[in-house]
């Protein structure tokens, strides 16, 4: 059975940038030069269909106006993995224009769509309830962001790997990751917690970001990175743990997605 595996290729600079697939942030970066890289988003894929993809272009965390050298440009292409890594197709490809300096633009946008045919059909947040309905979502979100970071503080790695389970989940049939790649996936982690690696406290300055439509949410520091971090002191090396929260149709607080 073709295993079709979408991936994005981008190409930016001096700027800070975000790329959603369907309202789920699938690349975010401050760049104060230049980077290019190429990355799969089936993880932003429920089920086939059209895919509405975002790209905004923001100014470097802490200016107001975009530098006159930002850049992005991005494609998206289809890849079959059933056997090796075979390219089928582009679907998209845009590139925002040069920014003007003399408008001094506090931010670009660009919307569009590609259609994608998956072997696979995922709930995700599709059952979450609508954030905007739910009183005291910051609180509701540290304590969610607390029971993670006490699993792993705790070393409850049985915990810790039920509390994941809906995002990985998602991230093994998306891949099409067999039951020994997806157990890898988490026991790298898990090696890097028993590594010295220490859960550090969510900056204060951190900023509430919802996605999915309205019922994911995320805390993230102001350059865009994940507010969810980790820090060796011996090796001053940082494991950023990006994941996103969602409150379950007949529940009351917030589980992983």
């Amino acid at each position: 059975m073709p295993q079709p595996y979408y991936m994005i290729d981008f190409s930016a600079a001096c700027c800070m940038f975000e790329i959603r697939i369907n309202d789920i942030p699938v690349m975010m970066l401050d760049l104060p030069g230049q980077a290019a890289s190429m990355t799969p988003v089936n993880f932003s894929i429920l089920e086939s269909g059209t895919q509405i993809i975002t790209a905004t272009v923001f100014p470097h965390s802490g200016n107001l106006v975009l530098d006159p050298e930002a850049k992005l440009k991005f494609d998206i292409k289809l890849f079959d993995v059933e056997r090796g890594f075979a390219f089928k197709e582009q679907l998209v490809k845009y590139e925002f224009e040069k920014v003007d300096p003399h408008k001094k633009l506090p931010v670009l946008r660009h919307q569009t769509s590609f259609s994608a045919q998956v072997p696979y059909s995922l709930e995700g947040w599709k059952n979450g309830i609508a954030l905007k309905d739910v009183k005291d979502v910051n609180i509701k979100l540290s304590n969610a962001y607390e029971r993670v970071s006490s699993l792993i503080s705790r070393r409850d790695y049985t915990g810790f790997r039920t509390s994941i389970a809906n995002r990985e989940n998602i991230m093994n049939r998306s891949m099409y990751l067999d039951l020994a790649k997806a157990k890898d996936r988490i026991d790298n982690l898990i090696e890097d917690f028993e590594g010295g690696f220490k859960v550090a406290t969510i900056p204060p300055d951190a900023v509430l970001q919802i996605y999915g439509n309205g019922k994911v949410a995320a805390l993230k520091k102001i350059n865009g990175e994940s507010a969810f971090f980790l820090v060796n002191n011996e090796t001053r090396e940082e494991l950023m743990i990006d994941i996103m929260f969602y409150i379950s149709t007949g529940k009351t607080e917030f589980e992983v997605i």
